[in-house]
């Protein structure tokens, strides 16, 4: 058993959707992605330590679309209107993400967040990826 080998709920790979018994992870997919709000819930600063949890708001007046940035339990910020449906989609189809604070960009506004997946793939998948990253393009 290669030591990415993992057990994913669904068992398809994200590449060909086929169904397969054996899946490995083949990288981390980033997705970076703006929030806002933060000024009207204490003017919270993002920092790598902080344990951020994305929570979909139906029932919001103002979008059904809304997605609420927790720290620790506790609102914090939205994530931008023009993303989170977006966001929402990734958040539904990869149940194994994880959310990180974008070091450098962070101000009093807004700030950049990142969404983490990791990107299963079925071991025929995998020998193929692996085979073009090592092919010599060089002539």
């Amino acid at each position: 058993m290669s030591s990415h080998e993992v057990t994913a709920s669904g068992n398809i790979c994200c590449r060909c959707k086929e169904i397969s018994s054996s899946l490995y992870i083949d990288c981390i997919v980033t997705h970076s992605f703006m929030v806002v709000g933060m000024r009207f819930r204490g003017d919270h600063k993002f920092k790598k330590s902080d344990t951020i949890t994305l929570e979909l708001e139906p029932s919001n007046t103002y979008d059904k679309n809304a997605i609420k940035v927790m720290i620790d339990g506790i609102h914090k910020a939205y994530v931008t209107k023009n993303e989170n449906v977006s966001i929402g989609d990734l958040m539904k189809k990869y149940s194994n993400y994880r959310i990180t604070a974008h070091e450098k960009k962070n101000y009093n506004q807004s700030a950049s967040l990142n969404l983490e997946y990791p990107w299963i793939v079925c071991e025929r998948c995998c020998d193929t990826l692996q085979a073009s990253r090592d092919y010599d393009y060089t002539y």
